[in-house]
C-alpha cells in the first residue's frame, strides 16, 4: 500500500490545475439499483443517503461523505463509489443537511461539526442490515466531520475505520488560506455555492441573515459570520471554526483512521497537520503525497480518482481482505 505515490496525468501537473480540472470531469455512472434513505438526525430534520450494493455478498459498508457545497453526486464520491462497488464493497453517500436538493428535509444549515449524523447515519446502516465492517471516508469538509465523529464519539462511534480526505481539520487556518490572494477563485466559487443555497432554503422556511448575494458576502468566513455561525448557536465564526475543527480530537479516535491530503493543497495546508500529528495515537496514519491539488489526484489511467482507491486500499488492508 503506497499512500504517497500519487503521479498525476502529465497535462494536469500543477495544483490548481488538479483541482479545477478534475472537478468538471465526468464522473461514472453507476450501474446498480439505488435506494434511498431518509435518515432523522434532529428534530423536524433527516438527511438523505443513497445505498447501492455490489452483484455480490458484500465484504462490508462504506460511508461516503461529500465536502462543502457539494453532494452525494459529486465527482470524488462518485469515483470512489463505483471502484467501491467493483471491490464488493456496500456504498453509502450521504447527502449533508440541504444538500443533493434535500432543502425540504432540514430545518438548519449544515456545518462542519453535525458530527452526530454521521453516527446517526451509520446506525440505521446497521438497523437496515448493512454489512459489516463500517468504514468511512468524507472529502474536504466531510473529512472533518467523520474525522470529527470518530474523535469525540471515541468507542461509541459504529464505524470500524475511517479516513478524510484533505480535510480541513483547522477551518480557521484553511480560512486564512483561502484568503490569500492567489486563491481567489476558489473563495469565490464557494461564496456563490453556498449563498445559492441560501436562496433555495428561503423559498421554504425563513433564514435571518443578509441577502445571500456573493458579491455581498465575498468571503467564506463572512458566510460562516452571518449564517453558518448563528444557525449552530456560535456566536462568531471564529467560536464556530474553534469547536468544530477535527484536528484536536484526533489523538481520541480508537478505531485505524486516515489522513490523506496532497502537499500542495491550495487550501489545506500541509504544514497545518503537523502539530496534530504529535499528538495522535498509533491509530491515526498521515499520508501527504506530493501532488494533487484539493481532490484532484487525476492519473493518467483508470481508475482515473487515485485517492478513493488509496482509502479502499487502506481499509482492505487494517480491516482485512
Amino acid at each position: 500500500m503506497d499512500l504517497d505515490g500519487f503521479s498525476p496525468a502529465p497535462w494536469l501537473g500543477g495544483p490548481h490545475l488538479q483541482t479545477i480540472v478534475a472537478s468538471f470531469l465526468e464522473a461514472p455512472k453507476l450501474d446498480v439499483p439505488v435506494e434511498i434513505l431518509d435518515v432523522p438526525v434532529a428534530e423536524g430534520t433527516a438527511v438523505r443517503t443513497l445505498l447501492a450494493r455490489p452483484g455480490r455478498s458484500a465484504r462490508g459498508t462504506v460511508l461516503l461523505v461529500h465536502g462543502m457545497g457539494g453532494s452525494a453526486g459529486s465527482p470524488p464520491v462518485l469515483h470512489t463509489a463505483a471502484q467501491a462497488l467493483n471491490r464488493g464493497w456496500a456504498v453509502a453517500r450521504m447527502n449533508l443537511r440541504n444538500c443533493g436538493g434535500t432543502e425540504a428535509l432540514s430545518r438548519s444549515l449544515y456545518n462542519a461539526g453535525q458530527w452526530g449524523d454521521v453516527s446517526r447515519v451509520l446506525e440505521a446502516l446497521e438497523a437496515s442490515r448493512f454489512p459489516r465492517p463500517f468504514a468511512t471516508v468524507g472529502f474536504s469538509l466531510g473529512g472533518n466531520l467523520v474525522l470529527l465523529h470518530g474523535g469525540v464519539a471515541r468507542d461509541g462511534s459504529p464505524a470500524d475505520a475511517v479516513a478524510g480526505v484533505n480535510p480541513p481539520v483547522d477551518l480557521d487556518a484553511c480560512c486564512r488560506a483561502m484568503e490569500r490572494p492567489g486563491n481567489v477563485i476558489y473563495q469565490a466559487h464557494f461564496t456563490a455555492v453556498l449563498c445559492e443555497q441560501v436562496r433555495r432554503v428561503r423559498e421554504l422556511r425563513p433564514l435571518p441573515g443578509p441577502v445571500a448575494a456573493a458579491w455581498r458576502i465575498r468571503t467564506v468566513r463572512r458566510f460562516d459570520r452571518f449564517f453558518t455561525a448563528p444557525d449552530a448557536g456560535f456566536p462568531s465564526a471564529e467560536a464556530y471554526y474553534a469547536a468544530c475543527s477535527a484536528g484536536p480530537h484526533l489523538g481520541r479516535i480508537r478505531v485505524p483512521a486516515l489522513v490523506l491530503s496532497a502537499a500542495d493543497d491550495p487550501f489545506v495546508p500541509v504544514e497545518m497537520f503537523d502539530r496534530f500529528r504529535r499528538t495522535t495515537n498509533g491509530n491515526l496514519v498521515f499520508a501527504h503525497p506530493r501532488r494533487g491539488g484539493h481532490l484532484g489526484y487525476w492519473r493518467p489511467r483508470g481508475p482515473r480518482f487515485w485517492a478513493g482507491g488509496a482509502v479502499l486500499d487502506f481499509f482492505g488492508e487494517v480491516l482485512g481482505s
